[in-house]
Formats: C-alpha cells, sequence, structure tokens
C-alpha cells in the first residue's frame, strides 16, 4: 500500500514538475543559441543575452520555490482535506503516510536539482563546458590530494547532512500543518504562526549564543585558536554536529505529526 501511495504522488508531481523541468531546460537551450550570435552587435546580442539569463534565473527559482510549495500542498490536501478522509481509511499508519510523502518530496527536490544541473550543462554547452569539467577535476584532484582519504569522509558527511536538512526541512512543514489543524477556524493561519514562532525561536538562540561568547573574549579567543590548530578535526565536528542536530529535530517534528495524526485528527 506505501508503494501505490508513492506511485500516486509521483504521477502528482510529474504532472505539475515535469513541465516546469522541461520549460527550465529550454530556457536554457535559448540561451545557448543567444550565444552563438556573440559577434553580432554588442547592443542588441548584451540586451538579449541579460534578459536570456535573468529568465534563466527566474526559472531556477520558480522551479526550486514549486517543488517545495507543491510537497507542502501534497501533504496538506492529502492528509487534512476532503481527500484526507479517503487517506485515513486505507490500512496504512500514520507513519507510513508520512513516510510516504517525505520520500516522494526528497526524490523530486533531488530530481529539481538534477534538472538545475542539466540545464546548467546546456547552457556552457562547448569549450565552456569543456573547461568547467576540466576546473573541477583539477579541484577535485586538489582536494584528495591535501586531505587523502580524509577527503571522503568530509564529503559523505556533508552530503548526510545537506540530506538531513532537507528532510529536517520537510518535516517542519509537515508539523506546521498539523498543528494548525488542532483548531477549527483559521488551520493555516496558525500553520504559518507555527512556522514563524519556530523561526523567531531559534534566532532568539542563536542571539543569545552569540551574547554569551562575546562576553567572554577570552573564551572565544581559545576557541579560535583551537580551531586554527585543529582545523580538520573542527570540520569533522562542525559536519557531525549538523547532522545530528538535524536528525533530532527531524525525529522530533516526525513524532509529534504521528501524533497528531494518530490521535488529534480534525478533518473539521
Amino acid at each position: 500500500m506505501v508503494k501505490k501511495l508513492i506511485k500516486y504522488d509521483f504521477q502528482s508531481y510529474f504532472r505539475l514538475l515535469l513541465p516546469v523541468q522541461l520549460i527550465l531546460i529550454g530556457i536554457a537551450a535559448v540561451n545557448r543559441i543567444v550565444q552563438l550570435f556573440e559577434n553580432t552587435d554588442s547592443t542588441v546580442y548584451t540586451s538579449i543575452f541579460i534578459s536570456s539569463c535573468v529568465l534563466y534565473g527566474v526559472a531556477i527559482a520558480v522551479l526550486l520555490l514549486m517543488t517545495v510549495i507543491v510537497s507542502i500542498v501534497r501533504f496538506y490536501q492529502g492528509m487534512y482535506t476532503n481527500e484526507g478522509y479517503l487517506s485515513h481509511t486505507l490500512p496504512v499508519t500514520p507513519a507510513q503516510h508520512i513516510a510516504a510523502k517525505l520520500i516522494t518530496s526528497v526524490l523530486f527536490y533531488v530530481g529539481s536539482l538534477l534538472a538545475v544541473f542539466l540545464s546548467f550543462m546546456v547552457i556552457t554547452l562547448g569549450e565552456v563546458n569543456i573547461e568547467i569539467f576540466k576546473a573541477f577535476g583539477y579541484l577535485v584532484k586538489q582536494f584528495f590530494r591535501e586531505l587523502g582519504a580524509q577527503g571522503a569522509v568530509y564529503i559523505l558527511e556533508g552530503v548526510l547532512a545537506l540530506i538531513a536538512l532537507r528532510i529536517t526541512t520537510f518535516l517542519l512543514y509537515y508539523f506546521c500543518i498539523s498543528v494548525g489543524q488542532l483548531v477549527s477556524r483559521k488551520k493555516v493561519l496558525l500553520a504559518f504562526g507555527v512556522y514563524f514562532g519556530l523561526y523567531v525561536i531559534s534566532q532568539i538562540i542563536g542571539t543569545v549564543f552569540i551574547i554569551i561568547v562575546s562576553l567572554s573574549p577570552e573564551w572565544l579567543e581559545n576557541l579560535m585558536d583551537w580551531l586554527t590548530e585543529n582545523p580538520y578535526i573542527a570540520t569533522h565536528i562542525y559536519l557531525c554536529g549538523m547532522l545530528i542536530g538535524e536528525a533530532v529535530l527531524g525525529v522530533v517534528y516526525f513524532l509529534f505529526t504521528k501524533f497528531i495524526m494518530g490521535k488529534k485528527l480534525n478533518l473539521t
């Protein structure tokens, strides 16, 4: 049943996002064609080239933003609207519902990033593309020459931390939407309020931390000295700390969302 839920969500995502991804790649192709006329009238070419670059940037922003919006809307519609009445009669647990939505959202976000990468390859097609790959290969070679096997560990930690960050972000959206369903009126407004409230709390915590650090200049100086002397260990600590922190937050959001869907479901 979970596979069927994922398949159903995949179909919805494809209908909504695939056209936008194709449009982005199409705009990149137009931009690449415009570059072929670089040696023509400079004023006309510059105007058209800048316009196509701006349009390309807007298309990237629209695609990534739309991917997030679709994931939010699909969760809300599937769990808390008229569609939710059918969803919650299926032999599927709340945890499985959340997992199905999360898997689909993350995969299509990755798909949108791949579409952006492909469009970039199209827009730089030719000698520029070759030079970019050469430069990237040189940087990777230097990276592993400097760090050795430890470089692979950095990459693994970084990738896992970014994945955890994206998963936690989607779970945060699901949590806010679910909390909004605890009231009978202005549910969407409450969901926005919860999200804004959590953002304000995180900013307050960060500000308090900065104030505490600034009040201890000697401690800060010792910390900076240690970071300067142990940059590799500090990087590992930062990446692992980010991974663990995001994982803990993700679990908290997941458990609260699961509890609301299982014990406090309100579709009125």
